[in-house]
């Protein structure tokens, strides 16, 4: 008789449900071995497969998953991923996963997927969007290579979800490929176990339906349901336990898609509109967070500023300070509007979400609900102010840039500001 399979528990600042994860590695007859961001990363060569818990890793700064997914143990379950140890991802674990590129695991781990803002959809209307807490359907692709599927189980999955970020979006193309792959290892269904791309079936707006996205050669998946916390999940960790007590050959694949590059066009502001730089009264941990992680990437000196950033498009006079008690633009208690700022040496881009959903819910709120009816449009984006010495900068910047700690391409855009 075979050995217990011994799964690391990976954890990072801000990640939780690790005691529930724990009790399904138990349940499902393998060994639960918890593995904090920072200890030795030595130790995970005796673990058998690893699981990367939710939570909210380094407090979702910059967006969520981005952080951890540059930590120095990304690097580590990447090599072991490549000799066919499984990589599981849950909610948090799984924007990590897709953040890092694991998944849907293209040449070189380039990120080509983005884990977005959730939108709900409804016959073709917004309903809702933001952090949404609920029990969902899912439905297995028995046609997937995946480690994390039960093939001899046609049973539906009833399990949580809870997310603010698990909209699954691709271009076309990699949309095509993934479904010609069969790497959608998960779908959003109803009870009935049919796949109906409006909410509540999906809940989040995620394209397909996609719940569970794995790689080519099936050994790592991000899902964004919470199978841990119902034994109804169990079928996943049971799927896990067989394929790494299978017998069958691995042999490591990857996609070879041509990654898209940040493509960083000039800001232009409309005359139509009224411009707002944002900045923290108090200490922007956001901002230090980025700071140290890019530190630690290239033993930089770059100092990072992050400014909140709105465009208020309007019809005739806008009356601002009305529109500023508010409270919908900024919290006064902890930001102000920053004026007369310099930028120094330094170099400035403006991060927005192509499709603007806060923007436009601060909008709706504005008209509805306070009757500033001439607000016609708000673009809110993030400013990043990076300084270096002079001689360093370009360096600095690319390497920023190239990280993607500012910005996903197939989710947000940039603009030189």
């Amino acid at each position: 008789m075979k050995n217990r399979s011994k799964i690391a528990v990976i954890q990072f600042p801000g990640s939780n449900t690790e005691l529930e994860t724990i009790a399904a590695i138990e349940r499902n007859g393998m060994v639960p071995i918890s593995h904090l961001w920072n200890e030795p990363s030595s130790n995970l060569d005796l673990c058998d497969g690893y699981i990367i818990v939710g939570g909210f890793s380094y407090e979702d700064r910059s967006r969520s998953g981005i952080i951890a997914s540059l930590d120095p143990v990304m690097n580590t379950l990447k090599k072991q991923a490549l000799t066919g140890k499984p990589v599981l991802g849950v909610c948090n674990g799984a924007q990590i996963l897709v953040e890092s590129g694991m998944v849907p695991g293209n040449n070189g781990f380039d990120t080509i997927v983005s884990l977005s803002e959730n939108k709900r959809v409804r016959s073709g209307q917004v309903v809702g969007t933001g952090y949404y807490n609920t029990w969902c359907y899912l439905k297995s692709n028995k046609e997937s290579v995946s480690a994390f599927v039960d093939k001899s189980d046609n049973s539906l999955l009833r399990i949580p979800i809870a997310h603010a970020e698990g909209r699954f979006m691709m271009d076309k193309k990699l949309q095509d490929i993934v479904e010609t792959a069969n790497l959608a290892v998960y779908h959003y269904c109803n009870e009935d176990g049919e796949v109906i791309n409006d909410f509540p079936v999906n809940p989040n707006g995620s394209i397909d339906n996609i719940a569970a996205l794995g790689n080519v050669a099936g050994n790592v998946m991000a899902i964004m349901p919470h199978p841990e916390r119902t034994y109804i999940g169990d079928p996943i960790f049971r799927s896990l336990n067989s394929f790494l007590n299978s017998d069958d050959v691995f042999s490591y694949k990857a996609l070879n898609y041509e990654s898209k590059k940040i493509n960083i066009s000039p800001f232009k502001k409309s005359k139509k509109t009224t411009e707002l730089l944002i900045s923290m009264i108090i200490a922007d941990n956001e901002a230090i967070s980025v700071e140290k992680c890019i530190e630690r990437l290239g033993k930089t000196d770059a100092n990072i500023k992050k400014y909140l950033h709105l465009e208020i498009e309007h019809d005739g006079a806008l009356d601002i300070e009305n529109i500023y008690e508010t409270d919908v633009l900024f919290n006064p208690s902890k930001e102000f509007i920053a004026t007369n700022v310099d930028r120094g040496s330094g170099s400035r881009f403006l991060v927005r979400e192509k499709e603007n959903i806060e923007g436009r819910k601060m909008k709706e709120t504005l008209q509805k609900r306070f009757g500033f009816n001439n607000v016609t449009n708000i673009l809110k984006g993030t400013v990043w102010e990076i300084n270096s010495t002079e001689k360093q900068i370009k360096k600095d910047i690319d390497l920023i840039l190239n990280s993607h700690i500012l910005c996903n391409p197939i989710s947000q855009e940039c603009h030189e500001y």
